[in-house]
């Protein structure tokens, strides 16, 4: 399957889980039933990966490496990615949360790879920091305790993101059963919300937490991961995460189109501005571009 392809299934419907949660948010659902029904659905269908004799033999060779993935995509990173996205606006956590996983894949991918960021890479740091504080000015986000523990909690979920696509990288696993690995962690966290988190799913809400669960536990897991980690076999980590530059801008839109939330031109500027630094970070060029539309092979 070409790149391009792979990154229009992968990308845009990444944007469009921050308004999805927050559609689930105002519905009256609590984090924990969004991430409940999202990886319910997401454990559900790992089970038609498991059904398949050659898959299962490939995940029972490894158990130990497919389970360290599967926490650090699964169920615990979605948890606390749901909590994130319900303390601030769509339009915000769509911006903090992919630059804090393209930072961390780069830092992890040279730990752990030896690739570390070149001086242009730490100068596109830098550019990502000038946007996000342009962003922030612009959109008027309050500094208080809900909105910092917001973003430290898209810290960890950049280092989880990171941890997770690098190991799976670097151990060559299959990424069909990496997001099975990453849906079958469901199995563990649904009964922890089902006996001890707080629900508000009701007659009125049902329909809304269903479809948190086709579109973040199904769509999500098997199609937009699934071809983010095909692109990182093929890119390599540090290239796949270029990609998730366009998160940020699509993410916006979707918030505005689709949630109401209100926008300011200083966002739009400071959304560039970080897309521009993630394209420097992620060293963006001729070859790179080129991988990224498919038309040359990673050598």
């Amino acid at each position: 399957m070409p790149v391009l392809v792979l990154a229009l299934l992968s990308f845009p419907p990444m944007a469009a889980q921050f308004a999805a949660t927050k559609i689930g948010a105002q519905a009256g659902l609590t984090a924990w039933d969004i991430a409940a029904f999202r990886y319910g659905a997401a454990a559900l269908g790992s089970l038609f990966v498991l059904a398949n004799p050659t898959r299962r033999a490939l995940m029972l060779a490894t158990p130990g490496r497919f389970l360290i993935v599967g926490l650090l995509g699964g169920a615990f990173y979605g948890a606390i990615f749901t909590a994130a996205t319900t303390m601030m606006p769509a339009s915000h956590s769509t911006l903090f949360a992919p630059s804090s996983s393209i930072l961390c894949t780069l830092l992890i991918a040279g730990a752990v790879l030896g690739a570390w960021p070149s001086p242009t890479r730490l100068g596109g740091v830098g550019i990502i920091l000038l946007g996000l504080i342009v962003f922030a000015r612009a959109a008027d986000v309050q500094i208080d305790a809900e909105a910092l523990g917001g973003d430290a909690l898209f810290g960890l979920i950049g280092l989880l993101w990171g941890c997770f696509s690098v190991f799976a990288r670097k151990w060559n696993l299959d990424p069909l059963c990496c997001v099975a690995a990453m849906g079958a962690t469901g199995f563990l966290f649904v009964p922890l919300w089902f006996f001890f988190a707080p629900s508000n799913v009701t007659s009125s809400n049902l329909l809304v937490a269903l479809g948190e669960g086709v579109f973040q536990g199904w769509f999500l897991t098997f199609v937009a991961f699934l071809a983010y980690m095909k692109l990182v076999h093929r890119l390599g980590p540090p290239t796949a995460a270029l990609g998730i530059a366009l998160i940020p801008p699509m993410g916006v839109a979707i918030a505005t189109l689709v949630l109401h939330e209100t926008t300011y031109p200083g966002q739009w500027f400071g959304a560039a501005i970080v897309v521009a630094g993630l394209a420097i970070a992620g060293g963006a060029g001729t070859g790179p571009l080129s991988r990224g539309v498919g038309l040359r092979p990673v050598q």
